[in-house]
Formats: C-alpha cells, sequence, structure tokens
C-alpha cells in the first residue's frame, strides 16, 4: 500500500470559499498516519511507514485502536481510506497527576496528559480522493475509541479568520486534567468544512510566535529500552486492555468469553513486546505469566 503524505498545511491564505467554515485547536505532537483496504492496515510516520517494531513514541501501546479507527473509516466509506492524525502527551508536569511509567513527552511546550494519546484531523477517501467533513471525522475517531482534534468554532471564512490564536490549550480540561500556567495552544487550524476534492479543500494554520523558540525541541526521544518494573509494566499492559481490543480479540475467536480474554492478552503483550523489549525480556516466565494472568482478568471484567 503507498504511502501518501498528508500536504503541508499554509501559514496564510487568500482563499474566499464560502460555506461552512471551521477552526480547531493545532495539536503540538508527532503527526501519524494510517491506511487500510480492509484487510492490510498500515500505521506510518510523515513520510514513510513504521515496521511493527520500530519505535516512534510508544506508538504500539495505541496499535489496537489505531487499527480499529482506520478500520471504522474504511467501514463507513469503503474503498482504501487514509488517515492523518498527531500522537501527543506523554508528561504532565502536575504534582496531582502520576506520570505513566516509560514514556516521555512527544513534544514540549504544550502539555496535555500524561499517557500517549491519538488525535484524529483528517480522513481521506475515494477515488478521486475527498476529504471528509469534521462531523464524519470525529465520529470516525469515537468508533475507534481515539480523539478527535478539538473544535473550536464554526461559521463563516471571515468570522474562522478572527478566531484568536492565542488561549489555553483545550485538552487537559477536555480530559479532566487540572490546568496548568501559561499552558497555551499551539495554535489554530482553519478549514472549509464540506467533502472537498483533495488539493482543493482550502486550509491554513496559525501558531503562537513562541512556537519558533527552542525550548519547543526539548523533547526527549521514546527509550524502548527504558527500564521498568514488573509493577510499572503491569500498569502499562491494563491501561491497553479497552473496548477496541476486546471487539477486535471477538472479531478474530468468536463470541466464548475466556476465548476473548486469551486473544486480549496475548495481544497485549505482543504490543508491550515492541513497544518496550528489553523490560519484557528481562520479565522471567512465572512473571509474564502472571502478568498475562492479570491481563485475562482485565479482560474479563
Amino acid at each position: 500500500m503507498r504511502h501518501l503524505p498528508y500536504p503541508k498545511i499554509a501559514l496564510a491564505a487568500q482563499d474566499t470559499t464560502g460555506g461552512r467554515w471551521i477552526a480547531t485547536e493545532k495539536i503540538h505532537g508527532a503527526q501519524l498516519t494510517l491506511a487500510t483496504d480492509g484487510s492490510l492496515t498500515r500505521v506510518g510516520k510523515r513520510k514513510a511507514w513504521l515496521a511493527g517494531d520500530e519505535p516512534f513514541f510508544g506508538w504500539q501501546l495505541l496499535r489496537d485502536r489505531l487499527t480499529a479507527t482506520a478500520l471504522a473509516a474504511h467501514h463507513a466509506c469503503g474503498g482504501t481510506v487514509r488517515l492523518y492524525g498527531e500522537l501527543y502527551g506523554g508528561a504532565y508536569p502536575s504534582p496531582s497527576v502520576a506520570a505513566v511509567p516509560g514514556v516521555s513527552a512527544v513534544q514540549t511546550g504544550v502539555w496535555y496528559c500524561p499517557g500517549v494519546r491519538f488525535a484524529l484531523f483528517d480522513v481521506l477517501v475515494g477515488d478521486p480522493a475527498e476529504y471528509l467533513p469534521y462531523d464524519e471525522i470525529a465520529a470516525i475517531a469515537a468508533a475507534g475509541g481515539v480523539d478527535a482534534v478539538p473544535l473550536l468554532a464554526r461559521g463563516t471564512r471571515a468570522e474562522m479568520g478572527a478566531t484568536p490564536t492565542r488561549f489555553p490549550t483545550t485538552v487537559p480540561g477536555a480530559l479532566g486534567l487540572p490546568a496548568l500556567p501559561g499552558n497555551l495552544a499551539e495554535g489554530v487550524v482553519v478549514r472549509a468544512d464540506a467533502r472537498l476534492p483533495a488539493g482543493r479543500r482550502p486550509i491554513l494554520k496559525r501558531k503562537i510566535p513562541e512556537f519558533d523558540e527552542r525550548r519547543f525541541d526539548a523533547s526527549r526521544p521514546f527509550d524502548p529500552r527504558a527500564a521498568l518494573t514488573a509493577g510499572e509494566l503491569a500498569a502499562v499492559a491494563l491501561g491497553m486492555v479497552n473496548p477496541a481490543r476486546v471487539a477486535s480479540a471477538r472479531s478474530k475467536v468468536g463470541a466464548l468469553a475466556t476465548a476473548i480474554a486469551e486473544e486480549v492478552a496475548l495481544d497485549v503483550l505482543v504490543d508491550l513486546a515492541d513497544a518496550f523489549p528489553a523490560a519484557m525480556a528481562r520479565l522471567d516466565d512465572a512473571a509474564e505469566a502472571a502478568l498475562a494472568a492479570r491481563l485475562r482478568a482485565a479482560a474479563l471484567a
């Protein structure tokens, strides 16, 4: 399946296309591309597909939800679909919010949440290819158990062009996290909100000036060799048991609860080994069996 990079968004535009427009918060993260034809699903960085065990901010921890989201788009639209979004989060410097073991900030400068999440911002479907409007994108994200980029406003092109660029990020509040002083959004993305052909859908971004400063480039690379304890691995693993993964297991093995639980446990262990190979390799047989048992119990709960 051919990798199709997302086109660069202009910083300014003179387009005066009528109809409804929207403004969304621009998430400061690492772009992730998904594609599926219903049988094969691929996950990639901005310019290339990722191998299953390739380090990239621990994306394997979300692999089940990413796959579910891509398949939701395929089921809704048919054919080959391409989805674009941002991996984000990984750190939240609040004394009342616990860190997630083994992960680090995808980007710095805006703090979103302690764990790594995915926010969908565009879906490309059909031949000839068209971009979907926001409500359809949000529905696909919800079906896959991921986020959609936050919607700030709807209106005319002129109204959306006047949307303030400088404001506190809306993401932590939406996730139930306490606010952090000075935690400003990166900016806004303004676009026509209709099903429009690729290459003809007007879209532009506006960022706050601070994002030209070096302090926003201080994130540390994800470390697949992080020295997690068995307890920390278990905490991460249990967080990977979710409705999307259970539904995927059910589609593979049928309705028997014990078979579903076994499939979920195996699936989580595979993704965990790809994300944290060194920590998983340090588990002895008894510790891995105990972890699998906890995963099966969580899937049955």
